[in-house]
């Protein structure tokens, strides 16, 4: 990396747009993408638009047999279509559920009939304009962003030997510090981006225990972040950032680069517990005062185990200290 690509990726602002993206993109080696799936099974959550979609295209054109997890059974429905389509491919399967409903992540998992999942990433998210609850009592971005990601790997666990598993993370999680008790406090005014950045954080976290839950099962399981992905998403939730940054943003299928790049590429086999932006790994803190206590990791599994009802006696419950300071 040159002097100025140095000082440009610290500025944040010319690293996450669209020109960090074009930067970085002169050192991506096309063929680690050049990869057939065929006869692998895939599960994006989320698929139907946005990071969700290009993941799910982008696999479906290698030829994997791609589930898409999808709350709306129109657009999911449409987003099938054009994937189909695009692809040629007749292995292109909707699945619908809400993530918000641990009931229904829990009966799909629990009916899902292939005998192995060899891709599973966690993309599904939103950034809610005020508090609102699931059914289970939830506010929804610890419902969606950790209670259903955690619940969809735990019950899928035995078809997950030797799978990678992706928690699509956010830029916005360096702003903040893991803290359990802050996610699950429902007084108070609400602020639905701290509220997103805090559970975005908590996903990073979460990849790193399972990374050492299920290792044992050879399965690796990273996190990453997009920069800033024009997505319809982030229009709705962000119309001030929009309007000002949308001629500066990564397309959606820049900001999912990585994400399909874990997924396929030979390059990071083994790999795993690791954090990624624009194929490279990369920090989990840029500030010293977001690094999470031992103690707080392991209240966030904890959490999870009791949000959902899901404990696993199989192994003991993970301890890994990775970004805890020491």
């Amino acid at each position: 990396m040159g002097a100025m690509d140095w000082i440009l990726d610290r500025s944040i602002f010319f690293s996450f747009d669209r020109s960090g993206y074009r930067r970085h993109a002169r050192d991506f080696e096309p063929k680690e993408l050049a990869v057939s799936m065929r006869g692998k099974t895939c599960l994006v959550t989320g698929a139907n638009a946005g990071l969700g979609f290009e993941i799910a295209r982008g696999l479906a054109a290698r030829g994997a047999s791609v589930h898409m997890l999808c709350r709306n059974a129109r657009r999911g429905e449409a987003a099938r279509e054009l994937l189909a389509d695009a692809s040629g491919s007749a292995e292109v399967h909707l699945h619908v559920v809400d993530l918000s409903r641990l009931d229904q992540v829990r009966r799909f998992a629990d009916a899902f009939a292939a005998p192995r999942v060899d891709v599973l990433v966690h993309n599904a998210g939103l950034l809610p304009q005020r508090r609102e609850l699931s059914d289970s009592g939830l506010e929804l971005t610890v419902a969606i962003h950790l209670a259903a990601p955690f619940l969809l790997t735990q019950r899928l666990r035995a078809k997950l030997r030797r799978a990678r598993i992706i928690f699509v993370s956010s830029g916005g999680m360096y702003t903040k510090r893991l803290d359990v008790d802050a996610m699950l406090n429902q007084e108070g005014a609400y602020d639905g981006l701290a509220a997103y950045a805090m559970t975005k954080r908590a996903q990073v976290v979460l990849a790193e225990l399972f990374a050492e839950e299920l290792a044992p099962l050879g399965a690796t399981v990273n996190s990453m972040h997009p920069g800033w992905a024009a997505t319809k998403g982030v229009e709705q939730a962000l119309p001030r950032f929009w309007k000002r940054m949308r001629h500066r943003l990564r397309s959606p299928e820049e900001g999912a680069d990585t994400a399909l790049w874990l997924a396929v590429s030979e390059q990071v086999e083994g790999q795993s517990g690791e954090f990624w932006f624009d194929r490279k790994r990369v920090p989990t803190h840029l500030m010293p005062w977001t690094r999470e206590a031992a103690p707080q990791r392991q209240r966030l599994w904890q959490m999870c185990e009791r949000i959902t009802r899901v404990t696993c006696p199989e192994t003991a419950p993970p301890t890994t200290t990775k970004g805890a300071p020491t």
